[in-house]
């Protein structure tokens, strides 16, 4: 209530997170030796948060409101701790424990602690206080009580005959009013002033996926390295910038149907993605503004999507209508470049200095093939041993191709000219999408709802990227640091736009 935060515990993530109270600003403050977080409380005239975990380890921490000086306070005799609660007045720290059957209460430090009621207590949960009372709620007795909260004695039970009681606070507005040096100029922090124990006070952080800058106060513009992926109704981004995984959705003010394919032009930080359901190709900046339909009509099922960012062009599949096809970032100058024996094209890599596009092809006869970027120069590099080749990639540093197969559960890699094949992962569940970055390849896979990662070059050293992710699709890792290397013009940048079959890279096929 001093700073106007937010804080919460998800035992489904195994996270603390913070944000404003409308909930902007959001960040993850501890996502480390988390097990089953249930109650968070906070004491802001000490700058600490307390919260219970009744894991495998059952626990109760507490750690500055900026996450600093995490420590254990309790440990011993615990079972299910549920509710916790502050006497700001007293300076203790009050829990129900469902497991051991008692209210208890310590010093904030964890230290002199005692059993308040150690009877009659079938499975409290929630627990707050006010005033010289302390009010509980019990699973099991379905009831709303309450007792004197220094000596557990005069009980009463205020509401019985109450089914699915969770947590309960008392309001008022007799809340001690503390200054801080978050209230000055927002302590100078471009985002969030958290608080934090003296003698630091404060310290400043960033939203989800953002880093702080060297002066410990301004965040950086954006994220920077990222993976931004697809999951039918909404496209969500997790940061690499940062040590956690932690998705924060692109806020597009737009309804998504059934969005399959996905690319980034990191020049002008925007998305692009298909719809196959409203038939469309759209785009918008990385914040989720500036949204518009760059393709509307002539689609079917596009499954693939790629952007030359260095060409300023987008490609794509649609296996619906059995083609590829090119145009203008902005959807003007489209045009078909492969539209014969193409039976169900999905998946669709460019690399752009050597003028070479990759598709997958998980029809009757599925195939990896390469054109040039104009359509030119086809041929096809594996046919054999497919069956639903879905996500693809290009090593660029490792001159290889890297394809993710559905059927045979396996992500392979071969030779970009199709040779040298040989097995990276197996078995693997149902692989869809398939993304580089550095020395690792990242995939979504539809049975486990995940994204997992792996070294690129052996397939060792496979973690859990995200997890309970339905619905997921097409997913591309993004490194706005890099350079895209230089456009090659003809004349002038009016006259490339003048000619709509012509393609220019630094190297042609």
């Amino acid at each position: 209530w001093v700073t106007n935060k937010l804080y919460w515990t998800d035992a489904g993530t195994d996270r603390i997170e913070v944000s404003n109270t409308d909930g902007t600003m959001r960040t993850v403050l501890i996502w480390e030796n988390l097990d089953r977080p249930r109650d968070i409380v906070v004491d802001p005239v000490g700058g600490f948060m307390y919260w219970t975990d009744w894991g495998a380890n059952p626990k109760i921490e507490r750690a500055g409101m900026d996450a600093s000086n995490r420590l254990v306070i309790i440990s011993s005799n615990l079972t299910w701790p549920n509710g916790l609660a502050i006497d700001y007045e007293s300076q203790r720290l009050y829990w129900a424990d469902a497991g051991m059957k008692t209210i208890e209460y310590a010093s904030l430090d964890g230290s002199h602690r005692k059993v308040l009621i150690g009877n009659n207590l079938p499975h409290p949960f929630g627990l707050t206080l006010y005033g010289e009372r302390i009010y509980w709620t019990d699973w099991q007795a379905k009831s709303i009580q309450s007792a004197d909260r220094r000596t557990g004695q005069f009980r009463e039970t205020l509401q019985d005959n109450l089914e699915n009681l969770m947590d309960i606070h008392v309001f008022h507005r007799h809340r001690p009013p503390v200054h801080t040096a978050c209230e000055v100029n927002n302590g100078g922090c471009s985002h969030l002033c958290l608080l934090a124990p003296l003698p630091k006070g404060y310290s400043c952080t960033c939203p989800t996926g953002i880093n702080l800058l060297s002066d410990g106060k301004t965040c950086s513009s954006g994220m920077t390295s990222f993976l931004i992926f697809a999951r039918r109704t909404d496209i969500r981004m997790v940061s690499l910038d940062i040590p956690y995984f932690a998705d924060v959705v692109v806020s597009v003010n737009v309804t998504m149907k059934n969005t399959i394919a996905i690319g980034v032009d990191p020049h002008e930080g925007k998305v692009y993605w298909s719809d196959s359901t409203l038939r469309k190709i759209s785009r918008a900046a990385l914040d989720g503004s500036q949204f518009e339909d760059i393709i509307t009509t002539g689609l079917l099922t596009t499954d693939g999507l790629a952007v030359d960012a260095v060409g300023r062009k987008i490609y794509w599949t649609d296996t619906g209508t059995n083609r590829i096809e090119v145009g203008n970032l902005d959807g003007s100058m489209r045009k078909v470049l492969v539209w014969q024996n193409l039976d169900s094209p999905r998946a669709i890599a460019l690399y752009h200095e050597m003028g070479y596009m990759y598709w997958t092809d998980w029809g009757e006869n599925a195939k990896l093939e390469r054109s040039g970027m104009d359509g030119s120069g086809r041929v096809v590099l594996i046919s054999n041993n497919l069956g639903w080749p879905n996500g693809l990639a290009v090593d660029k540093a490792g001159s290889q191709l890297l394809w993710a197969d559905a059927h045979t559960e396996r992500i392979e890699a071969a030779d970009l000219n199709g040779a040298n094949r040989r097995t990276l992962l197996s078995p693997v569940q149902h692989p869809y999408g398939l993304t580089l970055l550095d020395s690792y390849i990242y995939w979504t896979d539809w049975q486990t709802r995940s994204i997992h990662r792996a070294d690129k070059d052996t397939g060792a050293n496979v973690i859990l990227v995200r997890a309970n992710l339905p619905g997921l699709m097409d997913i591309q890792a993004v490194d706005r640091a890099r350079p895209l290397g230089k456009l090659l013009t003809i004349e002038t940048e009016a006259s490339l736009s003048a000619w709509p079959l012509v393609y220019c890279h630094t190297f042609s096929p």
